[in-house]
């Protein structure tokens, strides 16, 4: 009996020990690694909406996974902030030519993204109401530009908006998986 009720008081200690390493963050240490609270110590740059796009700064770039849709960046409006915020312009086009026009921000530690505006059928932006960080999913054009453009896993790709620019003009096309 004495037995017993050593070995339960173990495994309930176990348990315990367990339920409290589930609780801790994961990966490097920081809770936004596993995608949970950014760090508190974070703070997002202010922001200005840039020029509408014009056609000859578009660059085509090419997401994952197969789509009829053409998919653009305004080169202009690339810019990476001291935030480590890359904003840019998307332009996603259907084949009757219907667009979308977007300004974006991407966190690449984290894979979140944010809408700021969208574009409007007259050409100017339409701010986002109270705009939000949002996880970037698996497929779409999100996560082609965080994992094949902007992005170097959780850092940028590159040292400034210029080396995104090129990555961009290049379409650089990731390795087949």
């Amino acid at each position: 009996m004495k037995h017993r009720a050593l070995v339960l008081l173990a495994l309930l200690a176990l348990s315990g020990l367990a339920g409290a390493q589930a609780e801790k963050p994961r990966g490097r240490g920081m809770p936004e690694d596993i995608g949970g609270v950014p760090d508190a110590r974070w703070k997002e740059d202010d922001w200005t909406l840039p020029p509408w796009p014009k056609e000859e700064s578009l660059a085509e770039f090419t997401p994952r996974g197969h789509s009829a849709n053409k998919y653009y960046i305004d080169l202009d409006s690339i810019s990476m902030g001291a935030d480590r915020v890359v904003r840019y312009t998307a332009v996603v086009r259907s084949p009757s030519g219907a667009s979308n026009v977007s300004y974006e921000g991407l966190r690449c530690k984290d894979a979140h993204y944010k809408l700021f505006a969208l574009g409007t059928t007259q050409g100017t932006w339409s701010q986002v109401r109270n705009p939000q960080w949002q996880p970037v999913t698996y497929g779409g054009y999100r996560f082609s530009l965080r994992r094949d453009y902007f992005c170097d896993v959780e850092a940028m790709a590159g040292r400034n908006a210029a080396d995104l620019r090129r990555r961009i003009k290049s379409n650089f096309q990731p390795p087949a998986r």
